[in-house]
């Protein structure tokens, strides 16, 4: 609800109530949620976690955070309850307890940058990011991606969360004759850097890759209408699919035309518990870790035998570009 993430709490709350209201009335069981404030600094909320677990409060966690968060949140709870982790994350496999919804560096970021580069003929990156776990292994990753692409890194810098500095960044990039930009600034940072980018009428100067950047972002931003201005996330609101089309619908009729966007971090939270209710109900918890579970339920092709029901197999990457406050999909990234 605070820290870099804060602007998109209000949906995030919003949807994780939707789906606990559709578990439900799906299994007759009330689900009530506890609401733990994860923009604070690691240790203090690892430790109101870790007493909440520790007291027999709460049967699971789902966390739509950042991964220096998720660090310190998983070495508290040690796999005492399942852990349902939201966003994209750092590479490393799960604990016993933790479950990965969103996707790694690599899967996020190949076919987006092999798009761009096929597409928008880029070829010099500049990599900016925060100074924290997943944007180490963003930037990590991408050097792999972009050096397999035949694409080169000119410019690899990591601020403090909090101390964003547009105009050295974007002087830098010119500097290194940067063509293209892949931004992992999370949250109020990267709010920052491209309000920042398009005040000083840099927004035409290079091609920007965004791996965190929502409807919800791209408002607090002022919108961009540089056409520059790329983001790459498992779902935005424009997109029409049936699944996420029955979301919007839901959330439309719980919440009203005037609730915040639901954009793709406050999806991830409605997949989060929805998936969480599946792991703590099935029979399977009994004997297999919460990991093992998550991953038969997420890999299974199921036909829905209602209406309502919620589809629970991983979503694919998407690439949408910027248009004003929309944020309009380029490609389904099945293939580029």
């Amino acid at each position: 609800m605070s820290g870099v993430l804060g602007v998109a709490g209000p949906a995030i709350i919003n949807c994780a109530i939707l789906a606990a209201e559709e578990v439900g009335r799906a299994t007759g069981r009330v689900i009530d949620l506890v609401l733990v404030d994860a923009g604070r600094a690691p240790a203090d909320v690892a430790g109101e976690v870790d007493l909440l677990v520790g007291a027999g409060l709460v049967d699971g966690l789902v966390g739509t955070h950042t991964s220096n968060i998720r660090v310190a949140v998983e070495a508290r709870v040690n796999n005492r309850v399942p852990y349902v982790f939201t966003p994209p994350h750092e590479f490393g496999r799960a604990s016993a307890g933790s479950v990965f919804l969103g996707s790694d560096p690599a899967e996020h970021l190949r076919q987006p940058i092999a798009w761009l580069a096929k597409h928008r003929r880029v070829q010099r990156w500049a990599l900016i990011g925060n100074d924290y776990v997943w944007p180490r292994q963003v930037h990590a990753a991408a050097s792999r991606v972009l050096r397999d692409l035949g694409q080169r890194v000119v410019l690899d810098r990591l601020v403090p969360v909090g101390h964003v500095d547009v105009a050295e960044l974007v002087s830098a990039a010119h500097r290194a004759q940067a063509d293209a930009i892949l931004v992992s600034l999370v949250g109020r940072d990267g709010i920052e850097f491209h309000r920042g980018v398009t005040e000083s009428d840099a927004g035409t100067a290079f091609v920007r890759l965004r791996t965190a950047l929502d409807e919800s972002c791209l408002v607090a931003v002022g919108g961009d209408t540089s056409g520059e201005l790329y983001s790459a996330m498992p779902t935005f609101l424009l997109q029409d699919d049936d699944r996420h089309r029955r979301l919007l619908e839901s959330y439309v009729a719980r919440f009203g035309l005037r609730a915040p966007l639901p954009g793709s971090y406050a999806e991830g939270c409605y997949d989060g518990v929805h998936l969480l209710a599946a792991v703590c109900s099935s029979d399977l918890l009994a004997t297999h870790t919460a990991a093992r579970v998550a991953e038969r339920l997420l890999s299974a092709v199921v036909t829905p035998a209602r209406p309502d029901a919620v589809d629970l197999t991983r979503r694919p990457m998407s690439l949408a570009r910027a248009n004003g406050t929309d944020l309009e999909i380029v490609r389904m990234l099945h293939g580029v």
